[in-house]
């Protein structure tokens, strides 16, 4: 009897969601593609410093993790995206319990639509994530350790680097983290660790390149 309640407790338990899922459902953010009609009346934005604000600590991963999927999309646009996501890491390294971003940052608004569309892309494409990931290997669930290579990865991401395709070696470890620290998974951390080792080996091996992109990452910023 015992057993059969067990099995119909766990039948009726809805799936487990990734974190970043739930966050993003209470800001209100739709995991599918609304009919035009709706997506018309969706107009309303959101203030970065309430998206900010929304996790507490996971918020920086939880940042990290939007800004990666925002950044997919938009090539051309790395270096920006970078150093947003670099000033994020570098908060975690040095061991800050929640997110800070100047006054002006805060106030910027983004559209539900945007936040919609990363919702979607979690729905559909990252379904596999959810089996993968749970909570093991604690002693790396450091987030000043992942912020440590977050920063790495997104001032790599900062680099106008002329490779078609290259902000993916970046974005991917950068979303792997975010994932690991959201959800308290060592394993995914280690992943991203490892990810980024190969993604500096990669930039060391074209240090050419790198040195170009560098200039124009410093004309950029001066």
């Amino acid at each position: 009897m015992e057993l059969e309640q067990a099995v119909a407790t766990i039948a009726t338990e809805p799936p487990r969601r990734l974190r970043m899922s739930e966050l993003l459902a209470e800001l209100g953010a739709l995991e599918a593609e609304a009919p035009p009609e709706v997506s018309a009346q969706r107009t309303h934005k959101l203030a970065v410093g309430v998206l900010v604000d929304k996790a507490a600590e996971a918020g920086f991963a939880f940042l990290v993790g939007i800004l990666t999927l925002i950044a997919i999309p938009f090539f051309g646009l790395s270096t920006p995206f970078g150093l947003a996501i670099a000033l994020v890491g570098a908060q975690m390294m040095v061991g800050l319990r929640q997110p800070w971003l100047p006054a002006r940052a805060r106030r910027r608004e983004l559209a539900i639509t945007m936040l919609d569309r990363c919702a979607t892309m979690l729905a559909r494409r990252t379904r596999w994530i959810v089996k993968l990931t749970r909570r093991r290997w604690a002693p790396l669930v450091q987030p000043r350790l992942a912020g440590l290579f977050i920063v790495v990865l997104a001032l790599g991401l900062a680099l106008p680097i002329p490779i078609p395709g290259s902000n993916l070696i970046f974005l991917i470890p950068l979303f792997v983290l975010a994932i690991g620290v959201l959800e308290q998974d060592g394993a995914w951390i280690a992943a991203g660790i490892a990810f980024t080792l190969v993604d500096v080996g990669l930039v060391v091996a074209f240090g050419a390149t790198v040195l170009i992109a560098l200039r124009h990452c410093w004309h950029w910023l001066f």
